[in-house]
């Protein structure tokens, strides 16, 4: 496996079947391997019923309003075995992590709320810090545009410059990211209309652990079509990944042998007759 492809979509409701389908759809064409999805609107215990016939493993986290949940998929075809996870009560967060193809992974998928989405952002981030484990991929609505001039068409914030640079600390702090922005540096593009505010906006983010970004593929927005927002994507490589450093150890069979062992032994015996005179003073180096 070469290349795995990561969604995040705000989807305004999977509960309708006719929709779900679509979507599923749409994402197995694009040849998704891992999709996130915010605002599925999946009430706690009331979860419908997802065969699957393209993505085997469905992770949730859900809240007994209609108006949040999300959910992390994963494609049949993806060898993922999970080992642990977390989820938010307020159906605002989803991490789960485990391995592919013995290569450890940490999915993120965040649902930012509308107001106080900064602080809420940043308490998160200090819980995902805690939970990670090898590569991390965290993705999701944040509702907020990390860099105004470039992510809002106004190129305006209602947040402070000051809660911005708050925020954007929290994440070089978890040692994420931005994929879109670093392929794009001083490119324009938006997934999300606000008619309250007349203005078009990058809300929708993907983060890749920095150690890892020589996996980074690619990173693209897609069309609006099924949501009022549109999905993005994220392409990265586990072939790229550096050979583990092993650590040297002495082999114990070599002492086990007489003749090595007292080599060894007179050796020592000769090292500290040498180091040991009690002239030298503790600032001497030894020799």
């Amino acid at each position: 496996m070469a290349e795995v492809i990561v969604s995040s979509f705000n989807v305004r409701s999977l509960n309708e079947p006719c929709k779900r389908s679509q979507i599923l759809s749409l994402l197995q064409k694009d040849k998704v391997s891992i999709a996130f999805f915010q605002e599925t609107h999946f009430r706690t215990g009331k979860i419908p019923n997802l065969p699957p016939k393209t993505f085997l493993q469905w992770f949730h986290s859900t809240h007994g309003s209609a108006s949040r949940g999300v959910s992390i998929a994963i494609h049949k075809q993806l060898r993922f075995v999970a080992s642990a996870s977390s989820s938010d009560p307020e159906g605002r967060y989803l991490f789960v992590k485990g391995t592919i193809a013995d290569t450890q992974i940490t999915l993120a998928n965040v649902y930012a709320p509308n107001r106080g989405q900064v602080q809420w952002l940043i308490q998160t981030l200090s819980h995902l810090s805690s939970f990670k484990e090898g590569i991390v991929v965290l993705g999701g609505d944040f509702n907020v545009s990390l860099d105004p001039s470039l992510d809002s068409y106004s190129g305006k914030s209602a947040i402070t410059h000051i809660r911005l640079r708050r925020l954007k600390l929290a994440l070089r702090k978890l040692g994420v990211f931005d994929t879109w922005c670093t392929l794009n540096p001083s490119g324009r593009d938006y997934i999300f209309f606000s008619h309250a505010k007349s203005s078009y906006h990058r809300l929708d983010h993907f983060f890749l652990s920095s150690k890892h970004a020589q996996l980074l593929l690619q990173a693209k927005i897609g069309n609006i079509t099924l949501s009022d927002h549109s999905p993005i994507f994220l392409n990265f490589s586990l072939t790229a990944l550096p050979k583990r450093e092993w650590n040297w150890r002495l082999n114990d069979t070599l002492i086990l042998d007489q003749t090595n062992f007292q080599k060894l032994a007179s050796s020592l015996t000769d090292f500290f007759q040498r180091n040991n005179a009690g002239h030298n003073p503790p600032s001497t180096p030894i020799v």
